[in-house]
């Protein structure tokens, strides 16, 4: 008689215990472990340098949007394996002030692409003796959450544009990005032109 109440009980405890009420759990967010902060210095044949995060590696851009590049491009990515993310950057050499001018516009109407899904772009000046340049912070779900510009104002000119492949999400990537962050002015302070 004793086996027949435990299991009347449980089996009621079961069915009283699922309804549909239930409210369903947020999606959680992968823990991220963050490196220890340490660089080397990458010297492109191109004409700069910069110091590069040891967790990261360079790539060589060959091709983009499925038209080879001119060999003298000088497009790489600095790829960053562990958080899924690359540091596009581009890089022209001119000889007419013009041209400098047609490749800050295009900049600011690439970086103005964004403003569709960005809370705010917010630009910081570079202004050093050898080194221009701006720096722009995409707020919200955008793209692409920083991006800057670099130039001698002679000859040379350098645009950089951080990407993640995963779809953006301005609360779960906070922390990678500001980790990534710190590396992209790292990468910009240590940043110099060769003549």
């Amino acid at each position: 008689m004793k086996n027949w109440f435990v299991i009347f009980f449980c089996i009621s405890l079961f069915f009283l215990s699922c309804t549909q009420n239930g409210v369903p759990l947020e999606k959680g967010y992968p823990r991220v472990y963050l490196p220890k902060k340490s660089y080397k210095k990458y010297t492109s044949d191109c004409g700069y340098s910069f110091e590069l995060p040891k967790y990261a590696y360079i790539e060589n851009k060959d091709y983009f949007m499925n038209q080879r590049l001119k060999s003298d491009s000088c497009w790489i990515n600095v790829v960053f394996p562990d958080f899924n993310g690359k540091l596009h950057i581009s890089y022209k050499y001119f000889n007419d002030s013009n041209v400098l001018f047609d490749l800050l516009e295009d900049s600011y109407r690439l970086t103005s692409k964004h403003t569709v899904r960005a809370s705010y772009i917010k630009d910081s000046i570079i202004d050093k003796p050898n080194l221009k340049g701006l720096i722009y912070s995409v707020g919200g779900n955008a793209a692409s959450a920083k991006q800057f510009i670099l130039t001698d104002r002679k000859h040379q000119f350098l645009r950089g544009s951080l990407y993640f492949e995963s779809t953006p999400n301005a609360d779960s990537m906070a922390p990678v990005l500001s980790f990534i962050t710190s590396d992209v002015l790292h990468f910009i302070n240590t940043f110099s032109f060769h003549q």
